[in-house]
């Protein structure tokens, strides 16, 4: 199957279940006119029509001379016991069966939707597997086109086989899945994790790869517990809401990277560069990024709770709302010579122990360090 037509196929797709759910808003529009013309037909005999002009006229009464007479409040009288004494049966079958319908309606209505969700998850399912079968093709011709690149080519791609990838980089949509029998309330999408594992292991030039990166969409990834091996290239990747957690990629190149929200826990960073990283309400609890280079990286809202920055770099990192508590600081590199202080008036979590831990020594011009007390 080739590009064009894996597109086409996705367009059929998309417009069947369009046209599912415009038959579905049509036959409830529907529901809503006939239950009102129902309720307006079944209010005269469920009340009568003796009760309902007995009502009117105390209330045309009471509008115009701001009092009712004993004789109208009588007819109301009247008009309720007779009601009451001659409802019987018939009347108690035309109040009931309208609700008895509705109560049919709505269990046919659910269990219609419930038809077509399954419906919509064998269609994505099928869909999957045809992105893991587009997958496979664009693998091989990567590793074909890898395996005729001359000396001076670094690997680098064909602009061609870069946009196939970009593309189903994107098509890779996230989905929740059923684990331990229930759903889960995270997106992620193994598939563009296992394309990224693939294209970081497949010995790409980094100008490719930084070309994809750019333009293609990696958020979502799940790399649980993945080795990406030392050093890999992954500047300016997209990876916003990816499970990173115990993944192992020391001095990783992580420069401009979007990792908002990411979930990397016990990760391990060290020595990583991750200048002008967003790393905006990421999980790093627990993870390592001793030596790590975060040089105006944007840490707000992040839980670092835990974490080792041994050594680590931290020249103008923003930390608005950040977590702090029991973070590891020994030798990392500032800006300022208060920064202590200055953490401490951001009231960050966790400020008042690395003032009673740490100070700061100024080193060079520029240069201050965290040391710990004595």
């Amino acid at each position: 199957m080739n590009e064009q037509d894996y597109i086409e196929r996705l367009k059929k797709e998309n417009q069947l279940l369009q046209d599912k759910l415009d038959k579905i808003n049509k036959g409830k529009q529907k529901k809503r006119k006939f239950r009102w013309w129902l309720l307006k037909k079944s209010s005269t005999p469920i009340f009568g029509g003796r009760l309902k002009k007995s009502i009117n006229s105390a209330i045309t009464e009471y509008k115009e001379y701001k009092t009712v007479s004993v004789d109208t409040v009588s007819d109301v009288s009247s008009s309720v016991i007779w009601r009451i004494t001659r409802i019987g049966l018939f009347a108690f079958m035309v109040a009931v069966i309208p609700a008895a319908v509705l109560v049919f309606q709505t269990k046919l209505l659910m269990n219609q939707n419930k038809f077509i969700e399954n419906q919509n998850s064998l269609v994505e399912a099928d869909r999957r597997s045809s992105l893991v079968f587009v997958m496979d093709n664009v693998l091989g011709d990567l590793n074909e086109e890898l395996k005729y690149k001359g000396v001076n080519s670094k690997n680098n791609i064909s602009k061609t086989l870069e946009a196939r990838i970009v593309s189903l980089s994107r098509a890779m949509k996230p989905y929740q899945y059923i684990e331990d029998g229930k759903l889960t309330n995270k997106k992620t999408s193994s598939e563009r994790g296992q394309l990224l594992y693939s294209l970081i292991n497949s010995d790409i030039g980094n100008q490719s790869l930084g070309d994809i990166f750019v333009d293609g969409d990696f958020e979502y990834s799940d790399l649980n517990e993945v080795t990406l091996g030392r050093g890999v290239f992954l500047k300016y990747a997209r990876l916003n809401f990816s499970n990173l957690e115990n993944s192992n990629m020391p001095a990783a190149d992580l420069g401009n990277s979007e990792l908002r929200n990411a979930n990397m826990s016990k990760v391990n960073l060290s020595e990583a560069n991750l200048k002008r990283a967003r790393l905006m309400n990421c999980n790093l609890r627990n993870g390592e990024l001793a030596g790590a280079d975060l040089t105006n990286a944007n840490l707000s809202g992040a839980d670092l709770s835990g974490a080792d920055f041994s050594g680590a770099i931290l020249w103008g990192s923003k930390l608005i709302d950040a977590n702090l508590s029991d973070v590891v600081l020994d030798n990392a590199i500032v800006d300022k010579q208060d920064w202590i202080s200055y953490i401490d008036s951001l009231g960050l979590e966790g400020a008042d122990d690395i003032e009673d831990k740490y100070r700061v020594k100024k080193q060079g011009k520029q240069q201050f360090i965290l040391v710990p007390k004595k």
